[in-house]
């Protein structure tokens, strides 16, 4: 493996793309994780705090055979910041666009596409199959209308709401808009993240599942999940995701809240 520490401007530039693979669990972050976010990146901003913001680590693998202009990376560590920040370089995109549209075009076209590519390559990140409708709407900006609550339901559109409302208030108690132009700046050079990228011959589920032994516990679906992936070949994966695993998981997630589900998806006393 090799690391390196970096700003999300230098992971993002460019012709890439950073796709989140079948083993990862859904976009799972909630309120407290993107509270303490904005409360970190408001201090910076304030210069409560100097310098840089230390984020974490992305840990990444180079996909080979990746299409023209593509580099493309697999997230095995760091997908919920990765895709929480590109959420919001979208609300911010969204909020300026009134104001400012250079900068609006310039977050869009920079860091959350790759403009000249189709289809699914037109993505800077990709997230798993369970949240990538959602996340594309956001960076299509086809967001639904609130009426249509259903179709906003979900992580990623909360995710969403949260940072557009924190933008349009952004300090509790005082109607003070922020220095655009420095805020983007904070999120893409003053937050620090160490890029580890992994060799082309280390297995990408093992290491998840070795990174994930610690902080929020993989459930036994994540696990047999992971297991089953790992061994298949690469290129029969998303085709027994979609035909095989997606089938069983929603005919579960039909009546249960999404944390029982999973403990009910590997539970033999149901089987």
């Amino acid at each position: 493996m090799k690391a390196s520490e970096t700003s999300l401007r230098n992971l993002l530039e460019g012709g890439k793309q950073f796709q989140i693979p079948l083993f990862q669990r859904p976009y799972s972050w909630k309120k407290e994780n993107w509270e303490t976010l904005w409360e970190d990146l408001i201090s910076l901003y304030n210069d409560d705090e100097k310098g840089f913001y230390f984020l974490g680590p992305i840990v990444t693998q180079a996909e080979l055979g990746t299409a023209d202009g593509i580099s493309r990376y697999i997230v095995i560590d760091g997908q919920q910041r990765f895709t929480t920040l590109s959420i919001l370089l979208a609300a911010l995109r969204n909020y300026l666009k009134k104001s400012d549209k250079q900068i609006a075009e310039q977050i869009h076209e920079f860091f959350l596409i790759n403009k000249y590519q189709k289809n699914d390559d037109f993505y800077k990140v990709l997230p798993t199959q369970d949240d990538c409708d959602a996340y594309k709407s956001i960076i299509d900006n086809k967001i639904p209308k609130a009426k249509n609550k259903e179709s906003q339901s979900g992580a990623i559109h909360e995710a969403y709401k949260f940072f557009d409302g924190k933008l349009k208030k952004p300090f509790v108690d005082e109607d003070v808009l922020l220095d655009f132009t420095k805020f983007k700046n904070i999120i893409l050079e003053r937050l620090v993240l160490v890029n580890i990228t992994s060799d082309n011959n280390d297995n990408p589920y093992l290491i998840f599942e070795s990174l994930n032994n610690k902080g929020e516990e993989l459930t036994q679906a994540d696990l047999v999940r992971n297991y089953i992936f790992m061994k298949l070949p690469s290129e029969e994966r998303d085709e027994v995701y979609n035909n095989e695993w997606l089938p069983l998981q929603e005919s579960f997630k039909l009546n249960m809240k999404q944390k029982e589900y999973a403990e009910e998806l590997t539970n033999t006393n149901s089987m």
